[in-house]
Parts: C-alpha cells; structure tokens; sequence
C-alpha cells in the first residue's frame, strides 16, 4: 500500500500567562509583527503556487515571460556508466558542442524497494563533475527501471514514491528537473505503462519535488514519438495537472511543419496550456537515401533543420540523442565527431536577428532558412528562393534582397529566421518591405512566440501591387525569440514573384 509521508507539525509552546500586562503587550506586538511578515511574504508565494488560471490564448494578449535557461543538450551513455573518465570525455565533447543540457539516468543507486538501502557514491562523483563543468542535469527516475515493479499496484507506487523522495532529497539543490520514465508505451523488458499508471507515477513524483523543493520541475512521460496515441491519453487523464512540462520524443520526418504542431493541437483541444520538452531528438543515416557520404549530409542537415523547428514550434528545451554510442544514432561514436557533430557544433540558435536587408551572403541552413510544403524533404536550399545581392534598381534600399518565384502552382515558397535575444514579457514590432509582382501574394507572418502555444501565429498579407509596401506585426514575447517568416504561394503564372527587403525590429 502507497505509504504517505506524515505532514511535519509544528507545535507551538503556550507562553506563560503573567500577571503583568506589559509583558502581555509585548507579546501581542510580536505576534502582530510576526503576522506582518507571514503576510507579505507567505501568503503571496502560496497564491502564486496554488493558481492555474493559464494566460489568454488570443495572440493580442500578454505572453506571461518565462526565463530562459540552457535551451540544448545531448544524450550520453552516464546513466549506466558512471566512471570518472567516460564521464569526463563525455562532458569535454557536450562543453565542445556548445551545449547546456544533459540528461542521465538513476543507474545503480538502489533503493528498489521501500526502506531499501541506497549507494551514492559514483552517482554523487558524476553529479558533481557535470555541476563543476556548469552544465544542468535533466534526471531520469524510472516507474518501471529505477524501482521493483510490485505485482501489487499500491506497492510498486510505494517503491517509487520512496526511491523518488530520497533522489530528491539527496540531490536537493544540485538537480532541479526530473524526466518520468520514458516512452511508457513501449515494452523495454519491464511491461508497458497505462495512461492512468504515468498519471499516478508523475503525480508522486510531483508531490515530492513540491515537498521537498518547489524549484524542482518534472516532465511527464515522455511520449516514443511526436503522434503517440497515449499522449491524448495521458492529458485525458489530467497529467498537464502534475507536471511542468508535457515530455517528447521526435525523430525523422516528424520535424516536419505539418506533424511537429501535433502536440499542441493537442492541448489547445483540451483548454490545456503548457510547455513542451523534448528529452529525444535524432535521425539515422540509414532512413536516408543516397550514397553513404549523402546519407550523412541528410543527417547533418537534419540536426540543423531541427534547431530552427524547435524555435518555429515554441518548444522549451532539446535533448539530442545521441552523443557516443557504438551504434549508428552516435554524432561521436567512441568520442570520434563526424560531420553532423560540426553541425551540431555550428548551431546558433539565439543569435539576434541579422541580415535584415538581405546585403550579406546567406546560409539557406541555419541563417534565412528555406522551407517549401512542410515536409522535412522540403527543407533547405529550394530552386524558387534567390538572394539578389547587387541590385541597387530592384532592391528597397542597398543593392540586396530576397525574391520568391511564384510559378509553381500552389507551392508555398518561404524563408525564416529566428530572432534571438529578444526581451521575455515585452512587446516587440517586426516588419518587412514587400514587393508584389502580378497575381502573387505577400505574406508576413511571426511564430514560435508563445512557449504555452507553439502553433500559433500571426500574419499581415500585403494589398499593394507592383510596388513596394511595409508590413509591421507587434507581439508579446514569452520567452526571448520569435521566428520571422517571409512567404508566398505559387500561382502558377510566369513572372507573378514576391521581393522582400529590410526587415526590421523594434522593442515597444
């Protein structure tokens, strides 16, 4: 039977009564005073907590801000292998990657069963060297790994609610988010996990960081894949309610524009308005056609792709997988970095937005990004995007800009950008000069504002014809980026084209 853990009472020693009633004035004052202080600083933390009334969804609406921290990280093998050296090889290259995040399971700890025994010591030696290096832990504490899975239910809850308090209370101060097991709907050896059993499992571990630290954040279960069936189930069964963050898995073509809102199709059908987290990202060169050396150049440019959809998406953080396993998923196997390490490397996802004016050459992956129809083959360098870079006649002003060929009939024909270090809680103004040609249409539109809807957007078309028109969005910044989206359909007319130039951004 699940255990509760008695709540700590505080009993207060009744004072003497004194027949001096100065001595009871006293008393009175200091109770008044003490009261005081509960008032201002109790009472307004215990509001902030116990309140779920989640912000406006109109895009018009203040975005609350939420503070940013390391946004990218990478999967490693120091879950399970804790000697001092992996771990050190595996932080150099994390560090070298130029990454904040890692994630690492409880491997090895004990504390299988209630009121077993547990052993810190090689866990407390790698905690610590990924503290001393500056890099933040995502843990991993597992239903169905970390704890005797009980053929009784209320005791296989008692097993984790006792190896979870301990993690936490060992850990208090040095790790500050916990990962719910993984892919429960996938059989690793131990059985699946029902909707209601990742409930009841989050729903411990959430009263326990509650209890022991209200910094600690958790992330639900996350799902093997972006479409996952149990994800609708999960949230069904209330698990927004016991968690900071709805957990995630994407892999391959599920980057793609028209699959990686799924997720938040999903809470916007339920009223539901939380942040998403990703612990699982990668491809193989093998879902890849071509020649070996192409199969890499997929991969690599995969990763890059990834890094822009995330932004586009509003998700809160990443964790690629994976770092230097022996396998093909490796970006280093045995520590030996390929092509999609430099790229990984390369990445700068919270750059401020440059290269407004279009005067600078461009890198179609990771600067004003190519995106067609939305599926991921059509990311990256396409034949209807120019860059005009010595045109003084055609340009707004300077000599560059971007043209947009609308001859494909129906074909969206878009570049984006992120832009970066933007103020989290105020309002800013984008806007860009648009050049409409024939029967072709301009449009401007902002995504990835808002980090508790990544679908959402908004847009302003162009009505001027065969000259130029400014185009200005104003919008609320929840955390410190926005994507800037530059696009066209193709009308299937020859010589119907779009011109962008000098885009611009400012803080209201």
């Amino acid at each position: 039977m699940l255990k509760r853990s008695k709540k700590n009472s505080t009993k207060f020693k009744q004072p003497a009564r004194h027949r001096l009633g100065f001595k009871l004035l006293l008393s009175v004052i200091a109770g008044l005073i003490i009261f005081s202080l509960i008032s201002i600083y109790l009472i307004p933390n215990l509001f902030s907590v116990t309140s779920n009334k989640p912000p406006a969804r109109s895009p018009s609406a203040s975005v609350r801000a939420t503070p940013s921290g390391p946004y990218l990280g990478i999967n490693n093998g120091t879950g399970y292998n804790t000697d001092p050296a992996y771990v050190a090889r595996s932080i150099k290259h994390t560090k070298d990657l130029g990454l904040g995040l890692v994630r690492m399971g409880m491997d090895g700890v004990g504390g299988k069963t209630e009121g077993s025994s547990f052993d810190w010591f090689a866990r407390d030696i790698a905690v610590r060297q990924y503290l001393d290096a500056g890099l933040k832990i995502h843990t991993v504490v597992s239903p169905r790994l970390g704890v005797d899975r009980d053929s009784n239910y209320e005791q296989w809850q008692a097993n984790f609610n006792y190896f979870v308090r301990n993690v936490m209370a060992h850990y208090k101060g040095k790790i500050f988010y916990y990962i719910i097991d993984n892919e429960p709907e996938l059989d690793y050896g131990n059985g699946k996990m029902s909707a209601q059993e990742c409930v009841d499992m989050t729903q411990i571990a959430f009263k326990a960081a509650r209890a022991i630290d209200p910094r600690i954040k958790i992330e639900s279960p996350p799902i093997s894949g972006i479409e996952s069936h149990i994800l609708d189930e999960m949230l069904d069964h209330g698990i927004d309610k016991v968690s900071d963050y709805i957990g995630l898995h994407a892999y391959g073509g599920q980057i793609a524009d028209n699959r990686f809102g799924h997720p938040w199709r999903s809470l916007e059908a339920r009223g539901i308005r939380k942040p998403l987290a990703i612990s699982e990202a990668g491809v193989i060169s093998s879902w890849c056609p071509g020649s070996a050396a192409e199969k890499e150049n997929c991969r690599r440019r995969w990763f890059a792709i990834f890094g822009q959809q995330l932004k586009r998406f509003g998700y809160d953080n990443a964790i690629l997988f994976d770092l230097d396993g022996h396998d093909e998923w490796a970006i280093a196997p045995n520590f030996k970095p390929t092509t999609t390490y430099q790229k990984i490397k390369s990445m700068r996802l919270n750059q401020p937005l440059a290269n407004k004016g279009f005067e600078s050459a461009n890198n179609p992956e990771t600067e004003w990004v190519h995106f067609g129809a939305g599926d991921i083959g059509d990311m990256g360098p396409l034949p209807y995007v120019t860059f005009v870079r010595n045109d003084a006649r055609g340009a707004h002003k300077g000599r560059g800009y971007v043209k947009l060929d609308g001859t494909a009939a129906g074909t969206p024909v878009r570049i984006r950008r992120i832009a970066g270090q933007l103020p989290p809680g105020k309002n800013v103004a984008i806007g860009a000069w648009a050049y409409v040609n024939g029967n072709a249409k301009a449009t401007l539109k902002i995504l990835g504002y808002d980090d508790r809807d990544g679908d959402a957007e908004m847009s302003k078309t162009a009505t001027k014809k065969n000259g130029w028109e400014y185009l200005e969005i104003t919008l609320p910044i929840s955390r410190d980026w926005a994507v800037v989206e530059l696009g066209t359909t193709g009308t299937g007319k020859k010589g119907d084209y779009v011109k962008w130039d000098d885009v611009t951004l400012r803080t209201s």
